[in-house]
């Protein structure tokens, strides 16, 4: 967990979406409810608890707060209430945190991997890659003061 709370660590509140709309069309989300997601607020938190366990609070359309361990993979439910099988990962030297989601048996979920990163400007990049959809959602948050 070197380095994590130092770079990705902290609250966040999102500046701008790029091919939000198009990731959740993809998930099966109607027109109207993708219009209110890409209007309202969304804040995020990453916290490190303990050694291997990271926690994220995400407030916006849909609030959630999920602890994992990190290099276990373990049965979740993503936004869209779907049943996923999730592994996070921390890399210390290029400071990423990546999630690999893989559908569980049953599940109309799809394969979707997420990178959280800080960028030059100090922003974080989260970066949705649904790689069987040819579809990358880029989500860019500012670091909250408050």
């Amino acid at each position: 967990m070197e380095g994590f709370e130092e770079s990705i660590g902290g609250k966040w509140i999102l500046l701008r979406n790029e091919g939000f709309d198009e990731y959740l069309a993809a998930m099966g989300i109607g027109y109207i409810k993708r219009k209110i997601a890409g209007a309202v607020t969304t804040t995020m938190e990453l916290r490190k608890v303990g050694d291997k366990r990271i926690r994220v609070i995400t407030k916006g359309p849909k609030d959630m707060d999920n602890q994992i361990n990190l290099d276990e993979e373990v049965d979740e439910v993503d936004p869209f209430d779907n049943k996923i099988r999730v592994k996070v990962t921390w890399d210390p030297n290029l400071k990423v945190m990546k999630t690999v989601s893989n559908p569980a048996e049953g599940s109309s979920a799809k394969l979707s991997i997420v990178e959280r990163k800080i960028l030059d400007n100090g922003e974080l990049l989260m970066e949705v890659t649904m790689p069987n959809d040819n579809i990358v959602c880029k989500r860019y948050f500012k670091r909250d003061s408050a």
